[in-house]
Parts: C-alpha cells; structure tokens; sequence
C-alpha cells in the first residue's frame, strides 16, 4: 500500500490550513489605564434623543494623540461579569469615521438609551506613542456617561407665557 500523498492533496491541505487557522484565532486587547491627559487624544462626544428609544452619539476625532493612527473608534456595552469570568457586548456598534473640511475625522451611531449609562466608547489601536504594538492592540476606553449629563442652560430670562395648551383629542374605537 502506498502511503505518498499527491502533490495535488498536499496543496489542498495547505490550502485548506491558511485559510481556516486564522479563523480560529481570537483578537488580544489590552487596556490602558487612565492619563492626566486622556493620552493625549482630542475628541468631542454629543449624545442627543434619536427616537423614543434610541440616542445619537456623534464622535469627532480632532487629534489621535498618542494613540495616532486610530484603528476603530466603537460604542460598546457589556453584560455584568458572569461566574465564570466572562462578559457578552449588549451593545457594539462601530464608529466610522469619515474626513471633515477642518481636517477632523467624524461618525455617529444610535444606540438604545437603556444601554447609556454602562456604553463607553472604545478607541482601539495598534499603535502606542509610534511604536507598533506586537503583543495586539490597546483600547483607551471613554465612559459616555459623562457626556449624558450635559444640558444646554437656558438663555432667555423671559417666563414662559402661562397660558397652557389645549388637551389632546381621544378617541375611543
């Protein structure tokens, strides 16, 4: 019995090894922990209602800082941590940015207003003061809880007029 394979089988399963490996492969992240000057990373972040369910949240990129070039900017939320050590996204919704005339890069995305208080956005990049990072990427995290609380201050001094609006119709089929 001949135990040679062909030329033609050995091809295939090379083949067929470069193509399924890397599909098996999972992505390594590491955080980086808080800076005195957000990594030196210039952004605005405006969430206002989309719907009755949903908010907008619009990213604009002005400078990647330290972090440059970004590879992704997404709007994550996680499950709590399971027993096992595990979390599962409720929410991942990528960023993409796109160039602006004054030369910043901006996106926006909706995600569901129940989600708002644990979502962060994730800066993910491989790159890290220009150095290329060998061991996988870094995410800089920003909580968008912090820009859920912004409101615009009123600036008119008039009293609103005291006459109130008529009752909405019903009507019962």
């Amino acid at each position: 019995m001949n135990n040679r394979w062909s030329s033609w089988a050995v091809g295939a399963l090379l083949v067929a090894t470069v193509v399924l490996v890397p599909s098996r492969c999972s992505a390594v992240f590491f955080p980086l922990g808080p800076s005195s000057d957000e990594w030196g990373v210039k952004y605005e972040v405006e969430v206002t209602a989309a719907s009755n369910d949903e908010l907008n949240v619009a990213f604009t990129l002005a400078d990647g800082g330290r972090l440059k070039p970004i590879y992704s900017v997404t709007v994550v939320a996680f499950t709590k941590v399971r027993p096992d050590g595990g979390r599962a996204y409720l929410v991942k919704e990528p960023i993409k940015l796109k160039p602006t005339t004054d030369g910043k890069a901006a996106g926006q995305v909706k995600i569901p207003k129940g989600y708002a208080d644990i979502a962060t956005l994730r800066v993910l990049t491989l790159n890290l003061d220009g150095r290329r990072q060998t061991a996988g990427a870094v995410y800089y995290d920003i909580p968008l809880k912090k820009f859920l609380d912004k409101t615009p201050v009123a600036t008119s001094s008039q009293t609103p007029p005291s006459v109130a609006a008529p009752p909405a119709s019903k009507s019962v089929r």
